[in-house]
C-alpha cells in the first residue's frame, strides 16, 4: 500500500511539473545549474535575442538587457517599459517607464527600477523604423501597380 501511495505521489509531481512547463506556469523562483536563485523575466522588442530568461535575483534592468544581447540600433532607449507581473501594493503602477538614455548620460542609478519575478521588459522601436518599413511596403505596392498599369496599357494598344 505504501509503495502505491509513493508511486502515485511521485507520478503526480512529475505530471504536474510537465503540465506547468507546457502551460508556461514558471513564474516561481528556481535554482539555476550553479545553485543561484533565479526568476523568469520576459524581454520583448528591440533587443538582440528577445525571449523569456531565468535571471539571477538582484539583476537590474541593464544586466537583464545585457543577457538578451542588449538593445539593437533601432531601439528607442528613452521609453523602455517594465510591465509589472505583480504589484506590491494597489497604488503601484502596472507600467514603469524608464529613460535609459538619461541614465547613460547621467549615471543616475535611481532611474533604473528593480526587476521582479514575472516582469516584462519592452524595448520599443524608434519612430524611423516603423516609417522605413511602412514606406518600403508603400513603394513595393506602388511599383506593382505601375507594372500592372504598364501591361494593361500595352495590351489595350495591341502590343
Amino acid at each position: 500500500m505504501k509503495k502505491i501511495v509513493i508511486i502515485s505521489l511521485v507520478s503526480l509531481l512529475f505530471i504536474s511539473n510537465i503540465v506547468a512547463q507546457e502551460t508556461g506556469s514558471n513564474l516561481t523562483p528556481r535554482f539555476s545549474g550553479d545553485l543561484e536563485l533565479t526568476i523568469p523575466v520576459k524581454i520583448w522588442g528591440e533587443v538582440v535575442r528577445p525571449g523569456i530568461y531565468d535571471v539571477p535575483i538582484g539583476y537590474d534592468l541593464l544586466g537583464i538587457l545585457s543577457i538578451a544581447g542588449g538593445p539593437i540600433n533601432t531601439a528607442k532607449l528613452t521609453n523602455v517599459k517594465v510591465l509589472r507581473g505583480h504589484r506590491l501594493n494597489k497604488d503601484e503602477p502596472i507600467v514603469v517607464y524608464v529613460d535609459l538614455q538619461q541614465y547613460i548620460e547621467t549615471g543616475d542609478e535611481s532611474l533604473i527600477p528593480e526587476i521582479r519575478k514575472g516582469d516584462t521588459i519592452m524595448v520599443p522601436p524608434k519612430f524611423g523604423k516603423n516609417f522605413v518599413n511602412n514606406f518600403a511596403t508603400f513603394l513595393a505596392v506602388a511599383q506593382s501597380i505601375t507594372v500592372i498599369a504598364f501591361y494593361i496599357d500595352r495590351i489595350s494598344e495591341g502590343y
